[in-house]
This record gives C-alpha cells, structure tokens and sequence, in this order.
C-alpha cells in the first residue's frame, strides 16, 4: 500500500506540473468557456437537444483515488472479461501522454466478416482535415486512432462530427452517419483510408440523409445508424438512420418533435429515398429516439420517450414508446398505432439534475434489442423508484402476438437500488440478453463523482439479472455549473456478434496506465457463449511391434 501511495503522489506531482497556466485541479479553465459557448449555441440552457456536444476536454492531475476508488482495485480481475483503453493499448505509444480529447459519446461496430476488425467512434477531434475513428484489427487488443473520417464534400464541417454512430453490413462495408448542421451519411470499405469513402455528391455538395424534415433547417438531432437486410431482398443491406426533427429548434413542448428516420437502399454510396416520420415526442426531454433491428426478416423498431407530465421528486413522468416498420421504413404502424405503443410508464430524472452531478441526461434513458433467434425485443428504460428516489432500469421483452402484432410483457429490474443511467441493451446468439449502464457510486474523499460502468446479463429472458463491474472510475472533472454539462455523453453502445457482446463506453485513463485523469474510450468483450474449442487432430501412433514369445 506505501509503494501504490507513494506512486500515486509522483503521479499526482507530475500533473501538476503539466496542468496548464491558470487551470484548476478538477476543471480545465478552458471547461467553463466551451460550455458557455455552447450553451449559447442552444438557444438557452433549457433546450432538451443534444446539440451542441459538450466537447470540452476535460482533464486534471491524477488523484491517488483514481488507482483506488473507495479503496477499491478499479478494473475487477473478473474471468472472461476483456478489457482495454484504447488510447493507452495503442500503435502509437506517445498517445497516452498527449491525447486529451473529450473521448464521449462512443459508437461501436464490428465487421461481421472478420471479427477482428473492430471500429469505435467518439468525440476524440473534429474535422479540419479528416476526424478520427479508433480502429482495431486483432479484435480489440491494439488500437490505432485513424484520422481517415474526411468532411463531406461540399459541406461546411470545421468543429464536427457533432454526433456519430457508425455499423457494418456485409461485405466488408461500414457505414457512418454525421451530424453537423444536417445529418450526412456515407459508407466505407476501409476505415483505415480516407480515401475509401463514399458519399452522393450532386454539383460538388453532399447530399443531406434528412432531406424530409420540417423546416426550418439544422434543427435535427442525435442521428443514429444501423444496417439491416431489406424485408423483400435478404441479400440487400439497408441503411437506416433515425433522428429527431425540433420543429421549434429547441424542446418538444407542445408535441413540436419528430422522430423520423431516412432509409438508403441497398447503394452505395448511400441514396436516402424514403424520409418518414415513425412517431411524436413531447415534453421537456430530449426524444432519445433509437434504433432495433430484427435480423431474422427485415424489421426495424423505432423507439423513443414521451414526457406527458411531472414525475415525483422533480423528475418527469415518460411514456415510453415502440413503433416497428415491416416495409423497409416506407411505413410505420405497430399494433394498428401509426404512432407507435406504449410499452412503459415510468418517472425518470432527466436531463437535469445531472446525473452524478456531471452529466446531463439530453440523450434519454431507453435503449431496445432484437433477439437474433425469435424475434423478442427487450426494452430498456429509465424507472425512478419513488421510495428511494434512485433511478432505477428497468426492462420488458415484448413478443409476437401471433396476429401481426405484438404482446409487451412485465417488467423486470436490471438494478437493484442503485442510481442509473445510459443503457445499452444486446441479446447474444444463444439468447443471454446483455445490459450496459453506468451507476453514480457518490463522490471521493476530494469531492470527485465516481462511476462505475456495470454489465448484467440474464439468461431467464430478462427476467433475472447476474452483474460484472468493468470499471469503477473518478469523473476527470467536477460540476462546473452549467446544466449541458456531460463528461460522458448521451449515449453508449454495445452489439452482440454471435456469442459476445463489444462494447465501448467512456471511462477514465488513469486506471489503465494514464499519467493524469482524462476520459478515454474503453473498449471491452464479454462472451456469453464461449467460443468452440477445435475439435484435436487425433495423433497417429506407430504400429506397436509384436511382442516376441515368452521362452517356456
């Protein structure tokens, strides 16, 4: 214990000497000024959009907690669980003392055709020249952050990505969706080569995934993309990005949000032809308008919140909703509601107060999964648990009704009493259905938020739930006052390929080797089902030769 003190206080030393000229131990003095500037950029410190991202690079000296939160090993040695910082397992070996990005907001895919190949996006630099991506080739253990994301053509980008997720289809092609002012789309066969990219360029502009919305312009927000088969043609993939339409530019009070989603079909580079609204939001929260997409036929669901009244201890009340397209997003109607069903009813805390105190809720608490097998959608949500006052998740798996709709069936916790947020729910290949969510653990002995990124799996079909910790971190910085404040982000992702589950999540560098505290996308992999073990050549032995007859 005095050897990990005595390093930690060396650590903490060295941070000191790199914090920048007027920077404080927990806030970068250049926090207070990005956030304001987006703040402005908003509208007003109460729009429930997303954008502007908080990019702010947040960083600080290491704490000697940040080895030991709450006295505690921050990275449990839990068997079966790979885990990395991408910024430290890296090609360039510099990186871990230089990078200071943001590093927020992380999408993941992997390449279904060499499991290797993995990708993850996040707020880790913005366009001038080309924006970054984190790319491995090993399946996860050595990254490289590739600067090969370029502008679209035509467009002026300089500060964005301001949103991104990315998926891959087949055949090697990765497709990507970007917000800057619109929303645009295009597709890769190389995430190592700017060059590979591909986007619809007419009269030298790139051509707008949104080209339906409501004007005025540039109030969408919070694209997000996923490939699946065409429902007619299982060998074409669609592109399917879905985003919300602000129609006042602001909040959606007084039903003045669409979320809508704009389909490609099958080309590349991607055609967005079809732009249709999937439902309504409301209220004064963002929309947290997702995607879920039912492999097995085409189908892709349409999920987002409701607020449609006050909830208890100054939380908001929130329908939680589900509409499914049959059709390839030409249509959307579940259960003869063209608005989409109701699947929950729950208070949630959100956006603000900020969850741990740092990071405002303006992405939703919902996230949705496809069962690869049958067909069930398990549906994540935010349920503040009146009594305690916690954030609870809760979960529903909803089924075919055998008549062309679909059942919603009960609810079932993924946490106990816990203080919860961000979900990103995935269901293996043999069912394991697979929750990602951070909880808010407190606070340090210096007053610093501590997280924990969590991961529960049930093997009950959503009805029990086993937890692994995958790492319990200190927040890089502190509450700076601003209500648009997020240290994390609005959103994580994880996917299931096959057996495992891949996923990336924000979390804190200095656990992993970093010489101060700064956030860093953490990539890991978890299997629910192990991998089969080769069946072993059988040996060829040797004839034995015969034995010589005993003399009698």
């Amino acid at each position: 214990m005095m050897r990990l003190t005595q390093l930690c206080l060396t650590v903490l030393i060295v941070g000191l000497v790199l914090l920048p000229k007027g920077g404080s131990l927990l806030v970068t003095a250049a926090t207070a000024k990005t956030q304001n500037n987006a703040q402005g950029r908003a509208g007003d410190s109460q729009s429930t959009r997303d954008a502007p991202p908080d990019t702010t690079p947040y960083w600080r000296p290491a704490l000697p907690e940040d080895y030991i939160p709450k006295g505690m090993r921050p990275i449990p040695l839990v068997p079966g669980v790979f885990i990395v910082d991408v910024v430290v397992n890296n090609t360039d070996p510099n990186l871990t003392n230089t990078d200071t990005f943001n590093d927020g907001e992380t999408s993941i895919t992997v390449n279904p055709a060499n499991l290797n190949e993995i990708v993850v996006t996040a707020f880790s630099g913005s366009w001038g020249a080309h924006a970054p991506l984190w790319h491995s080739t090993d399946g996860g253990n050595i990254w490289t952050k590739e600067f090969t994301i370029p502008a679209p053509p035509g467009i002026a980008a300089t500060g964005c990505p301001c949103d991104q997720t990315v998926d891959y289809g087949t055949g090697n092609q990765m497709s990507g969706t970007f917000l800057i002012s619109d929303i645009f789309s295009g597709i890769t066969s190389n995430p190592a080569s700017a060059a590979a990219w591909n986007w619809l360029v007419i009269g030298g502009v790139t051509q707008a995934t949104n080209f339906n919305n409501s004007p005025p312009p540039a109030f969408v927000d919070q694209p997000w993309l996923l490939v699946n088969e065409d429902p007619l043609i299982p060998a074409q993939d669609n592109v399917y990005s879905a985003y919300d339409d602000f129609i006042n530019g602001n909040d959606c009070v007084g039903d003045d949000c669409r979320t809508r989603v704009s389909v490609s079909y099958g080309v590349n580079p991607p055609n967005f032809t079809v732009d249709n609204q999937s439902g309504t939001a409301t209220g004064s929260i963002n929309p947290g308008h997702r995607l879920a997409v039912d492999p097995r036929n085409g189908f892709v669901y349409s999920l987002f919140q409701r607020n449609i009244a006050a909830g208890g201890g100054g939380s908001k009340n929130i329908d939680y909703m589900l509409n499914r397209s049959t059709d390839g997003g030409a249509t959307w109607t579940l259960n003869g509601m063209a608005g989409g069903i109701i699947v929950a009813n729950g208070d949630s805390t959100q956006p603000t107060p900020k969850f741990g105190t740092v990071n405002a809720l303006l992405g939703g608490v919902d996230h949705a999964a496809v069962d690869p097998n049958n067909g069930d959608i398990y549906y994540v949500y935010g349920n503040r648990d009146a009594g305690t006052g916690n954030n609870r998740l809760a979960i529903r798996r909803i089924q075919d009704n055998g008549g062309g709709g679909v059942t919603v069936g009960p609810e079932h916790f993924v946490t106990g009493q816990v203080d919860a947020a961000i979900p990103a729910v995935a269901v293996a290949s043999d069912g394991t259905v697979g929750v990602f969510f951070y909880t808010f653990d407190g606070f340090s002995q210096d007053n610093v938020p501590i997280f924990s990124a969590r991961l529960a799996q049930s093997r009950d079909q959503g009805v029990t739930f086993s937890h692994q910790t995958l790492l319990t971190f200190l927040s890089s910085a502190a509450d700076n006052g601003n209500s648009r404040q997020r240290v994390l982000g609005d959103y994580m992702q994880m996917k299931a390929v096959d057996g495992c589950f891949y996923g990336a999540f924000t979390g804190n560098g200095a656990p992993f080797g970093r010489p101060f505290a700064n956030h860093d996308p953490i990539f890991f992999r978890v299997c629910a089902v192990a991998p089969p073990r080769p069946t072993p050549t059988p040996r060829s032995r040797p004839t034995p030769a015969p034995r010589p007859t005993p003399p009698r």
